[in-house]
């Protein structure tokens, strides 16, 4: 999925068409580009891009289908219920602006999920880009501190490289507007859209397997990045609420999620305007740098103290700029 992304998709595209699931003669491939409310040559490059991967795997299915309409969610929708072929059996989910870590990050993912009979999906660990300079700022230093403290724990989801199976993808809607589809996918998935209690198990993650995405580099597109995560954080709790009470009521949140798609675009910076009091989840967001950094070991604690307190304390000031976006319905990212 590629919103004006013409100056890196080739580079992406050619960092897949090195990846060693393709040699295996047992998996049936197709790549699907979504360019979605493009207005540079994305579609073009994406195009030239899977020729040249298609002559180096001549068995690879390719195809472009670009959208008018922007939005990941949307794209998503595209993707999962209309453009991937209805026999798939896992379909990977991932950005137009990353490359891979080793040539077997995506063995390594279909072979987790393979042999995880209970898992839905399986992810790797995302990496910023400046994790491979050898002479990285102070800056980018405290940079990759603050992802390698984020990425600390259990396994999550990250948008922009993820291996479901099919079935358990099709079996919702992302509803358009989402902010931060990271979250959603998840809860989705590990609770069969709230039917049932959270199934950690179904979420595995495959070791060895990393992609890098690009570093946010500068405060003022750091604030952007956070500014959106934690709006998008807050929409999904929303969201989450709103889809357990339909559940409750009987209803199927796959079919409701789509009937609000068709019926009005902008249904869900209605329930933020709608929404009354502190903003979902800001405080635990303004905490969880101190919170994670509390859970390491004694040997790391001294070292990631200092990007832990930073980071708590810009924070506060993102949460503050978010409770007023939610109340002036400002989520036209």
């Amino acid at each position: 999925m590629a919103c004006n992304e013409e100056g890196k998709i080739r580079s992406t595209i050619s960092s897949l068409a090195k990846q060693s699931v393709f040699e295996n003669p047992a998996h049936t491939i197709s790549i699907h580009v979504v360019p979605n409310g493009c207005g540079d040559a994305t579609s073009i490059h994406a195009s030239e891009a899977l020729h040249a991967l298609k002559k180096k795997h001549p068995s690879v299915r390719v195809e472009v289908r670009e959208l008018t309409e922007g939005g990941k969610a949307n794209a998503w929708n595209h993707f999962v219920h209309v453009f991937s072929p209805a026999d798939a059996e896992a379909l990977l989910l991932l950005d137009a602006d990353i490359h891979f870590g080793a040539h077997e990050c995506l063995d390594l993912l279909v072979k987790t999920l393979v042999e995880s009979p209970t898992a839905l999906v399986a992810v790797d660990r995302p990496l910023k880009d400046i994790a491979t300079k050898k002479n990285p700022s102070l800056c980018e230093r405290l940079s990759v501190r603050a992802s390698e403290l984020q990425v600390a724990g259990s396994p999550k989801i990250a948008g922009s490289l993820y291996l479901a199976r099919a079935e358990a993808l099709r079996r919702f809607w992302m509803p358009l507007g989402l902010l931060v589809e990271d979250g959603f996918v998840k809860a989705m998935l590990l609770t069969d859209s709230f039917r049932h209690p959270e199934k950690k198990e179904g979420l595995v993650r495959a070791h060895g397997a990393t992609h890098y995405f690009k570093a946010v580099t500068g405060l003022r597109d750091w604030f952007g990045h956070e500014r959106r995560l934690l709006n998008g954080t807050a929409l999904n709790i929303l969201l989450f609420e709103y889809i357990q009470k339909r559940v409750r009521e009987g209803s199927d949140p796959k079919l409701v999620l789509r009937a609000n798609n068709e019926r009005d675009p902008l249904w869900v910076v209605g329930l933020a305007k709608g929404h009354r009091g502190t903003l979902p989840g800001g405080l635990e967001f303004v905490s969880e740098p101190l919170r994670k950094w509390n859970r390491m070991p004694m040997k790391e604690k001294i070292s990631f103290f200092p990007v832990a307190l930073l980071r708590s304390g810009l924070n506060v000031a993102v949460f503050l700029t978010c409770q007023s976006d939610f109340k002036l319905g400002r989520l036209d990212w």
